[in-house]
């Protein structure tokens, strides 16, 4: 097993995006951290592990991929064995694996609202159930998950976007992990959970939309770290976000 006095922390969907962007503000937090890579593809998973070594500014942080597809219950499995007998504990676990559409990019086929709910609910509900004994091990554990306004009712019912039912099983995916959200806050003990809207955000996760008009996916990773660090701790249990000068909590 490795010994190491860092907290552990586990990023899912981290090769890419948010997730990868997370990983490399967590690597330039004046903590050190030891950060699993959680990657759908080991191959780029030890790609990034290579890209955020090369860029990290804290020099006590450590990465290691970890394989996992949460669509697959044995991958869960796998992955979160693997954690036990390496660390023995998780001190941090952090959602940030996601889709917004189904396969071919739609989303009006009952494949593609499945294929949608099977990453963004049921892998993120399976995961944390596997990972909360591991958890339950850290003297100071903690959740956060990435979100999304979108998954808000209230807004959603005051304000419905333009681009209408092509996005509708995304945002039910996002209404149904705010649920559980707040479930989770109710009855796994002793774990403190956060649900961050990382905003708009320049990734590749819906193509050139997001590529031009998103910001930096660091200012939300930012967020991330400000929640696992203590400065979100008046937050607990609720989705919080900052984006353009503003910031509080959304609404469910």
């Amino acid at each position: 097993m490795a010994s190491t006095s860092n907290p552990v922390i586990f990023v899912t969907g981290a090769n890419q995006g948010i997730g990868f962007a997370i990983a490399q503000v967590l690597s330039a937090s004046k903590k050190p951290y030891t950060i699993l890579i959680g990657a759908r593809s080991e191959a780029r998973g030890h790609e990034a592990v290579e890209k955020l070594n090369a860029t990290k500014t804290n020099n006590q942080a450590t990465f290691e991929t970890i394989q996992i597809d949460v669509e697959s219950s044995d991958s869960i499995a796998t992955a979160v064995d693997k954690i036990a007998k390496d660390y023995g504990r998780l001190d941090i676990l952090i959602h940030s694996a996601g889709i917004g559409s189904g396969e071919g990019g739609s989303s009006d086929k009952r494949t593609d609202w499945r294929k949608i709910f099977e990453v963004n609910v049921f892998g993120v509900m399976e995961l944390n159930q596997a990972c909360v004994p591991l958890l339950q091990k850290s003297t100071d554990p903690k959740v956060v998950i990435v979100t999304s306004t979108m998954g808000s009712i209230t807004m959603a019912e005051s304000m419905p976007l333009p681009i209408g039912a092509t996005v509708s099983p995304y945002r039910a995916s996002k209404a149904a992990i705010n649920m559980m959200l707040v479930e989770w806050v109710h009855w796994v003990k002793g774990v403190r959970f956060w649900g961050v809207c990382p905003g708009l955000c320049a990734t590749e996760f819906a193509g050139d939309f997001t590529k031009n008009n998103g910001r930096d996916p660091r200012e939300a990773g930012e967020i991330v770290r400000q929640c696992i660090e203590g400065e979100r701790d008046d937050l607990v249990g609720k989705m919080i976000y900052e984006q353009n000068g503003e910031s509080g909590v959304r609404p469910w």
